[in-house]
């Protein structure tokens, strides 16, 4: 939705296409850092967090853990490791919080990792960029094209993911899924 709307807006121009095989390349990162990731941050830091302090910690915790950690990357910034964790941060957990599985926010972590590098030949998480499938120029503002971070760091994906992540909340928290704090519980 985030490269539709730059196209629309003029931001990202196709030039052109490049052979199949550079979708290939980025199936490996995109399958390898999302389930590592994904098994880390939701599977075993939100989850134990969740188990003692509730589910709303759990979120805030394992989203900042998260964005914060972005910063190793090359060409990290601290607005893009803070746009991950709130974007990111709220989807993901939003994801596990809704199914009580990880294979949501797996797929979604997987399918923006290689959408953008695989497809879009885009910069993903402030790592360097590789050809991907599309050819194209990005001429921009870099609120709109998340600059040096890639568009996880612009005002797009923060609007598109974080308002997905929020409708995934307001879901759990409709279903009763949302689990409140140890204390709480045993209170119950």
């Amino acid at each position: 939705a985030c490269e539709l709307v730059l196209m629309a807006l003029g931001v990202v121009r196709i030039t052109g296409l490049n052979p199949w095989r550079f979708l290939l390349p980025a199936v490996a990162m995109a399958i390898s850092s999302s389930v590592f990731e994904e098994l880390l941050f939701r599977g075993v830091l939100y989850r134990s967090l969740e188990t003692w302090f509730g589910s709303w910690v759990a979120l805030v915790v394992s989203a900042l853990v998260f964005g914060l950690t972005h910063l190793a990357n090359p060409q990290a910034t601290l607005e893009g490791a803070l746009f991950i964790a709130v974007e990111a941060g709220i989807l993901l957990a939003a994801a596990v919080m809704l199914t009580r599985r990880l294979w949501l926010s797996i797929g979604f972590h997987m399918a923006w990792n290689y959408t953008q590098s695989a497809i879009f030949s885009g910069i993903v998480s402030g790592n360097d960029a590789a050809p991907g499938w599309i050819r194209s120029t990005v001429k921009g503002p870099d609120y709109l094209t998340g600059g040096q971070f890639g568009v996880e760091s612009s005002v797009l994906a923060l609007v598109l993911c974080t308002t997905t992540g929020i409708v995934m909340l307001v879901m759990a928290q409709r279903r009763g899924l949302v689990v409140p704090p140890a204390w709480k519980r045993h209170q119950a």
